[in-house]
């Protein structure tokens, strides 16, 4: 049963932690990078947040056991295929519809999956570890900021790296050049 919650804790972790909560530490970078508005920057907040409710309203219709888990790994793939979409888009309306279908895959994935492990959980008399089932929306977010913060890290490193290697040819030309006119100077005093 502690390998069930733990799939719950996975799936939890993927479509509400990293799916839903990661534009949070995004959200700078794209400001700076994309050049946006704080207005834009919540048009696509605003578009996660109506998927969100539209697919907590869908998923909560009753659906048969079997269609439950399809439709878990569907919502999963959807959850994972919309958050890299965003790492590949710059236009603010595909971002907003790919944070709308973001946010009702992560309201799939927080009804079926609860549901699903819940229930199991429930049957085998252990409820205590749903606890570790839900405790994925935790997992996610801590992973969600240690993968941004590290990544700004290192787009700060090579650009600083970057920066650096710059100047340092800037001061190789100049240097170049010092030496280069003396002698054009000297070579023309000699033929006269």
């Amino acid at each position: 049963m502690i390998g069930l919650a733990c799939g719950g804790l996975l799936a939890m972790a993927v479509a509400i932690g990293i799916g839903r909560f990661v534009y949070t530490p995004i959200l700078p970078v794209m400001l700076e990078s994309l050049a946006w508005s704080k207005a834009e920057a919540g048009l696509v907040a605003s578009s996660n947040f109506l998927g969100y409710l539209i697919g907590a309203l869908l998923a909560a219709r009753p659906i048969a056991v079997s269609r439950q888990r399809r439709g878990l790994v569907a919502a999963l793939l959807v959850s994972a295929t919309t958050t890299l979409g965003m790492a590949f888009q710059s236009h603010i309306a595909v971002l907003m519809g790919l944070r709308l279908l973001g946010g009702a895959a992560s309201a799939f994935v927080i009804v079926l999956a609860s549901t699903l492990v819940l229930a199991r959980l429930s049957a085998a008399q252990r409820g205590n570890l749903s606890a570790l089932h839900f405790a994925g929306v935790g997992v996610g977010i801590m992973l969600s900021a240690a993968v941004v913060s590290a990544l700004r890290a290192v787009a700060g490193c090579a650009a600083r790296h970057s920066a650096l290697l710059r100047k340092e040819n800037a001061f190789e030309q100049a240097y170049c050049d010092s030496i280069r006119t003396p002698r054009s100077n000297h070579s023309n005093n000699k033929s006269e």
